[in-house]
């Protein structure tokens, strides 16, 4: 048993990820046009007035939109590279923004709730550091005070801050589904665990590992290419609702053209 292959950076490691995009270049087609087509209409908006709740939403939104597109031409270099794992894993951090943008958009009120939901994240780092007292967290803990604790705790409590929690923003917006099935499915690949490591290997009848694969592997590539397509339609259509300009049968008409394009590749 031995490590077969030389990485995603080396000569041959580059002719294989090219092989991949040439096998699958109707789904990277569509996925490229599609984010093309977000970042056209997002880039065309304007937000003349941030004091209103309705501003604030449109802001946030595209704020988020921009997030989202980061994510996606991310996850696109990385599945144009053959690196299959880290295409779940660029999805499942996809998903986390998708359900906060799918919550900004459907209610103005939610940005607030988001953003309280910082000072939440803050008090738990601060109650994290405390149980350390190497030169490592020395500076954090005299700055992270006991007096800054209480005042965060306090205004936690004022406001009824609570926590970010992917779940219960999926839940709100019918997403529930979509966490339990893709963002479950694509956390194995985050956190590492056993099950990721799969990929990387080729086993014999008995369960033997044969040889461990350090090279570009098409794996779930296209799918998940078209699962990034896919959303980021509905990221569109999110968007469009917010800016008062929605029109359903374009958005199906391209969930349509996506499906018939990459019927042969998914």
């Amino acid at each position: 048993m031995k490590i077969k292959g030389d990485g995603f950076l080396s000569e041959l490691g580059q002719k294989e990820a090219h092989q991949i995009v040439a096998c699958n270049d109707r789904v990277f087609y569509s996925l490229e046009c599609t984010i093309s087509n977000l970042r056209s209409f997002a880039s065309s908006r304007e937000v003349h007035e941030q004091d209103t709740e309705e501003g604030r939403q449109k802001i946030i939104a595209l704020v988020l939109t921009v997030r989202i597109l980061e994510i996606a031409e991310a996850a696109l270099l990385i599945m144009k590279s053959g690196m299959s794992n880290e295409a779940d894993t660029l999805f499942r951090v996809f998903l986390d923004a998708y359900f906060v943008f799918g919550n900004v958009c459907s209610d103005a009120s939610f940005v607030t709730i988001y953003f309280k939901s910082d000072d939440v994240t803050r008090l738990t780092l601060i109650n994290a550091v405390k149980n350390h007292k190497s030169e490592l967290f020395k500076g954090i803990n005299e700055y992270a005070s006991e007096t800054m604790a209480d005042e965060l705790k306090k205004k936690i409590k004022d406001e009824e801050s609570q926590k970010f929690d992917s779940y219960a923003y999926a839940n709100k917006i019918d997403c529930s589904h979509i966490y339990h099935s893709m963002y479950r499915i694509t956390c194995a690949s985050l956190h590492t665990s056993p099950r990721s490591l799969g990929k990387y290997v080729d086993e014999d009848a008995m369960g033997n590992i044969q040889l461990i694969k350090d090279h570009p592997d098409v794996g779930d590539i296209p799918q998940r290419a078209f699962d990034f397509a896919f959303f980021l339609i509905k990221v569109l259509s999110g968007l469009k609702e917010v800016f008062g300009c929605l029109d359903e049968t374009e958005i199906q008409n391209m969930v349509a053209n996506l499906n018939e394009v990459t019927k042969n590749e998914i």
